[in-house]
């Protein structure tokens, strides 16, 4: 019952510099948060922009459900998601400590 994926990444930005600090990503550059959902035939089917780069994903995932019109998941399906977002209702995280890239 898996609908796609979703992640957020970073678009760099120019700010005033007051507004610097907000936007400023934990890698220290200057940047905008997206959040992209695709489906698992790898189209784009929503698309959350505008937030400071020094939002945490999960604050940014958390905001897209909740708004109007939001990201919506049916009852009984989810979204494929990294570490960086909470492991609940309607999105499947990796178990934390379990290494999944095993060199062969």
């Amino acid at each position: 019952n898996c609908l796609g994926a979703l992640d957020g990444t970073h678009i760099s930005v120019h700010v005033a510099t007051a507004d610097k600090p907000r936007y400023r990503t934990r890698k220290s550059a200057i940047a905008t948060d997206v959040l992209g959902v695709c489906s698992q035939d790898l189209e784009v089917i929503y698309v959350y922009p505008g937030w400071e780069g020094s939002a945490a994903d999960s604050r940014v995932l958390r905001e897209a459900i909740y708004k109007k019109n939001g990201l919506k998941v049916p009852h009984g399906y989810y979204y494929l998601v990294d570490a960086g977002y909470p492991n609940s209702g309607g999105f499947l995280a990796p178990f934390r400590g379990q290494r999944y890239h095993l060199k062969e």
